[in-house]
């Protein structure tokens, strides 16, 4: 149910997402801190590490079409425009501008659980990773378009 209505939320606006988009985006919510509980409870449940690792490369690919198209900047003034664009601080910034419930979403180990309410501790690294992997679940899905319209919507208004 969590899966469902983070992507029925905005930016993502999918409310009849298939279950195998649900898995795809479960493991792309799940942090390495869970996974690695899982593990030492018998249970095998990927982390976001390798959708992320896509992601990243996606989130590059269409800031850097952006400011390409966009500007006349030399390759110096592109290369900070991009860094900055792409910093784990902005994506983090961006992501809870947007109002995207990464936080409330992802899944964690109790090492990033709140003791006295059981509520996610977030570090701002944590959510632009799981943002990144989210990115890499729905190129993977929905293919380079959609990504495109999910990067311009957060990151490039």
């Amino acid at each position: 149910m969590r899966i469902r209505e983070f992507l029925a939320g905005p930016p993502f606006g999918r409310r009849n997402a298939a279950d195998n988009e649900i898995l795809l985006f479960d493991i792309a919510l799940t942090h390495d801190s869970y996974a690695n509980e899982e593990i030492s409870r018998s249970n095998v449940t990927p982390s976001y590490e390798r959708l992320e690792f896509l992601g990243d490369a996606v989130m590059e690919l269409m800031v850097c079409e952006h400011i390409y198209s966009d500007t006349d900047l030399n390759e110096g003034a592109m290369t900070d425009i991009k860094n900055g664009i792409v910093c784990n601080r902005n994506i983090s910034a961006k992501v809870i501008a947007a109002g995207i419930d990464i936080d409330g979403t992802l899944l964690v180990g109790e090492g990033h659980k709140e003791k006295r309410t059981g509520c996610n501790v977030v570090e701002e690294n944590m959510r632009a990773d799981a943002f990144e992997a989210v990115l890499g679940a729905v190129y993977l899905l929905y293919g380079k378009d959609e990504a495109k319209r999910i990067v311009h919507e957060v990151f490039l208004k």
